[in-house]
């Protein structure tokens, strides 16, 4: 008897799988849509009539105002825009290092680490 429910549990497991493969190879509005509709079917399992009602409303908005072209456009402003920041925040590291104090150059340095990581995740944003 447990056989069954250990292949109908494989199968479930496998068809979830396959499912979220299949949403991440989804790019741009496409991949947004996906993902909202993976919250909302959350939200419905988990009885969150508030949050159900939200992400539908955003699934409205996507519809009317998502587009490839644009979601790329953003995605690219916001890369620049990280990359200025890393660029400032790597400015403020160079006049830490020539004042030479290591407090101001530790806190320098963790702005830019995180100014870094902020451009990282713009980038991979980017290539969604």
């Amino acid at each position: 008897m447990q056989k069954p429910f250990a292949l109908s549990l494989f199968l479930a497991v496998g068809l979830i799988c396959a499912g979220h493969v299949s949403a991440q190879a989804l790019t741009g509005c496409a991949a947004k849509k996906a993902d909202v509709q993976a919250q909302l079917e959350q939200a419905r399992a988990h009885g969150n009539k508030a949050q159900e009602a939200k992400l539908k409303i955003a699934q409205k908005q996507l519809e009317t105002n998502c587009t490839d072209e644009g979601l790329r456009r953003e995605r690219e402003a916001d890369v620049k825009k990280k990359e200025e920041k890393v660029a400032a925040r790597q400015a403020d590291l160079d006049k830490a290092n020539a004042k030479g104090k290591p407090k101001k150059i530790a806190q320098q340095e963790k702005k830019l680490h995180d100014a870094e990581a902020e451009l990282k995740d713009a980038r991979d944003k980017l290539a969604q």
